[in-house]
């Protein structure tokens, strides 16, 4: 019967001790405890079983213990800014917690922690421009009143991010999906995309639509656009292509655009203010990574076109947003002799911040306006580091440069490398390309090809199993 007694008064203390505690342990669970007879009196004699204070159970494992429930399940990549609690209270007992973020691996700027807000809420600072991927250690320190301390450490990943600037659409809904729940992409983003599903149909009395669309390459990570409102919603149906711009978050394991979405328009409408505030600020004689490209119209003929060089410099305006002009210096490529002020051209190249003056540097060339996206697409294609591979499904379309490998009666594949746009030195090999009419492609023919673009061994390539239309 001591033994009963001191097991009720363990098994008491114990509740007592985890109770107003939401987190849960680890252990195994003890066997149920018969309960004592109501006639019978409690033993004053010694007891040789051990007992179990109240002080001996440690209040900081608890409240430990309880931070680790808390974030033990989110996902592990943090692709955005995203918070944590701040103060914690246990058992009645409020503890205070300081975040810290150290780099394992990867960039430096990857990760820092903001203060603690009003709402005792702290902000992980991710960058999403993050140059790669990078793992990082999120240690929480719980300090009681006495200064005592206690540590729960998370292992996360920053991935590899992108410039709102110059970013894919598929990199942004790759981007989105490995949000964690209810959390958001920064800034506002613009999708071109397939409506694949009508969620809601179009209210009259809100002006707003619900629907799913699909960005190419990309059909498998729909995005939901939550009461879409603008000209022409009320129109829409399965199967249009559209623009929408708004903020991106995962509500509830939803990818969406936020309520406030807004239809931009039928088709593709190419967001280059982003562009432009990053190229405005680079510092004097800094350039951008990579190239890319812009679409403006021409303000000013700076220096007249040469016949010895082959070249002249204009100054464009993009979107109509003047106090943002780009100067093209040097500016080569077909036409390039005929353009005037007014024009409306597509112009591919480095952008520097020469000596105050923002400026597509020289080897800048004139591309069709059609070819905008693809030479986007190929300047990340050769930022690919070797043996790596772009995200998503690809489309260009170029001519055929060069047959690299004859047509294969059994294979049923060619291998061809195109330029698209003129742009000769950024030509990609389309690798066993297969397709109607594979076997009668020549040079000079005009092709679009689909498939995923990679970086093999140095050659940038569509790789086996991309397909073709003519």
């Amino acid at each position: 019967m001591k033994r009963i007694i001191a097991c009720m008064i363990a098994l008491a203390l114990f509740v007592m001790a985890f109770a107003g505690c939401s987190a849960t342990t680890d252990g195994e669970n003890n066997a149920p405890v018969e309960s004592a007879q109501p006639d019978v009196e409690p033993s004053t004699e010694p007891s040789t079983e051990p007992v179990v204070e109240e002080d001996a159970i440690n209040p900081l494992e608890n409240a430990k213990e309880y931070i680790y429930q808390i974030y033990k399940n989110v996902a592990s990549k943090t692709p955005a800014d995203y918070q944590v609690v701040g103060v914690v209270v246990v058992n009645g007992v409020t503890y205070q917690i300081e975040w810290t973020a150290a780099v394992n691996s990867g960039a430096e700027d990857a990760v820092a922690v903001a203060g603690m807000g009003e709402d005792k809420m702290v902000t992980i600072d991710v960058n999403e421009a993050c140059a790669e991927e990078s793992a990082y250690t999120l240690t929480a320190t719980i300090k009681d009143e006495q200064g005592n301390s206690a540590q729960q450490s998370f292992e996360r990943i920053v991935p590899k991010g992108f410039d709102l600037g110059t970013a894919s659409y598929d990199e942004i809904v790759a981007a989105a999906y490995e949000l964690e729940e209810d959390a958001a992409l920064e800034g506002t983003l613009r999708l071109f995309g397939t409506i694949v599903s009508i969620d809601t149909p179009f209210s009259a009395e809100y002006n707003n639509i619900t629907v799913t669309i699909a960005v190419k390459g990309m059909e498998e990570y729909p995005v939901q656009c939550y009461r879409l409102s603008g000209e022409g919603a009320d129109k829409l149906a399965e199967g249009d292509a559209i623009t929408v711009e708004g903020s991106i978050k995962n509500y509830k394991g939803t990818i969406e655009f936020d309520k406030g979405c807004v239809l931009v328009g039928m088709g593709e409408f190419i967001d280059q203010s982003k562009l432009l505030e990053n190229a405005y600020a680079l510092e004097e004689d800094a350039a951008m990574v990579t190239a890319t490209a812009l679409k403006g119209v021409i303000s000013s003929i700076d220096t007249p076109y040469s016949d010895e060089y082959k070249n002249i410099t204009v100054t464009i305006v993009c979107d109509g947003i003047e106090d943002k002009p780009v100067q093209c210096y040097r500016l080569s490529g077909e036409g390039a002799d005929k353009l005037a002020e007014g024009d409306e051209i597509a112009v591919f190249g480095i952008i520097k911040n020469y000596k105050g003056t923002i400026e597509f540097d020289k080897g800048c060339v004139l591309i069709p306006a059609d070819a905008l996206s693809g030479a986007k697409t190929l300047a990340k294609a050769y930022a690919l580091e070797p043996d790596t591979e772009m995200k998503g499904v690809k489309t260009l379309t170029g001519t055929i440069a060069s047959i690299d490998t004859p047509y294969s009666d059994e294979y049923k594949n060619i291998t061809v490398t195109i330029v698209v746009g003129g742009l000769n030195d950024y030509a990609i090999q389309c690798f066993r390309l297969s397709g109607e009419g594979a076997d009668k492609l020549a040079e000079g023919d005009v092709i679009t090809v689909t498939g995923a673009i990679k970086n093999y061994k140095g050659t940038v390539e569509f790789d086996a199993g991309c397909t073709f239309v003519k």
